[in-house]
């Protein structure tokens, strides 16, 4: 795993992480809290919610826990209105929240449609629009962090809503930076491959061989690789990068494309 030592590049920032209670998204809390910014903690269950805040601020900095089912548009505005309400400047916005449902393309019901697109694509542009309009207010020069997948780049079987959903949250990351970059705001997206710790995934030591031969770099990837990335577009070093999606995937997708 990765060693990251504190810099406090980003002490006195304000960072909301969507579905932060585990896995990628708890790694990326972790990552820009060792930086210095204070964390608001969001999922599901309000448990698990409240034991992320906890952890992450034995790390130094402050933290909050907001819970929230983002598959439900309400509560991705209230989501977005109680951090608000609970900071007086958000300035970094972490849109990892995201699932998928594995079944054939031509067997989606409109309920599993509506479900992972809410998740996945609804929720990421409700709180990015105000998250932008609050940074835009505050003559912040926000950074807005989305979570896409290699599956854009080369479709995986059986997640088609996904893999679509995950396509519009790239081209939301394109849109939406043109429009604010003369305010000065940030949005760029970071796009994972294989990953091990990733909720969800299979823990199958063999599995992982087997695709780990398909990955020029060798290895499956893990959390602290996304969260470094997600942590590189935060930093003050990287104000001229904007409307970027940075493949983390140890060169996979072009082993698919018959690189290797």
């Amino acid at each position: 795993m990765t060693v990251q030592q504190p810099n406090n590049r980003l002490k006195g920032k304000t960072a909301l992480v969507t579905g932060s209670t585990r896995g990628l998204g708890r790694t990326m809390a972790e990552w820009l809290a060792r930086e210095g910014a204070n964390v608001v903690i969001s999922g599901r269950k309000e448990g698990d919610v409240q034991e992320s805040v906890t952890a992450i601020q034995e790390l130094g900095v402050e933290s909050f826990g907001i819970p929230a089912d983002l598959s439900r548009v309400s509560e991705a505005h209230k989501l977005a209105e109680e951090t608000l309400k609970h900071v007086d400047q958000l300035d970094i916005l972490v849109n990892n929240a995201g699932m998928s449902i594995i079944e054939d393309a031509w067997e989606v019901s409109d309920d599993n449609w509506d479900y992972q697109m809410n998740v996945n694509l609804r929720a990421p542009y409700i709180l990015s629009q105000y998250a932008i309009k609050h940074m835009i207010e505050k003559d912040l020069k926000g950074r807005i962090v989305n979570i896409s997948t290699i599956g854009v780049h080369r479709t995986h079987g059986d997640r088609a809503v996904y893999n679509i959903g995950k396509a519009g949250v790239e081209m939301m990351t394109v849109a939406m930076a043109y429009e604010v970059g003369a305010h000065g705001i940030n949005i760029n997206c970071v796009a994972p491959g294989a990953m091990a710790d990733r909720p969800g995934q299979p823990e199958d030591p063999e599995a992982w061989a087997e695709t780990a031969k398909h990955i020029p770099i060798g290895r499956i990837g893990n959390a602290d690789d996304i969260a470094s990335a997600v942590t590189y577009f935060c930093l003050p070093e990287t104000d001229f990068i904007t409307g970027q999606t940075l493949l983390v995937t140890g060169g996979h997708e072009s082993a698919l494309r018959g690189g290797r």
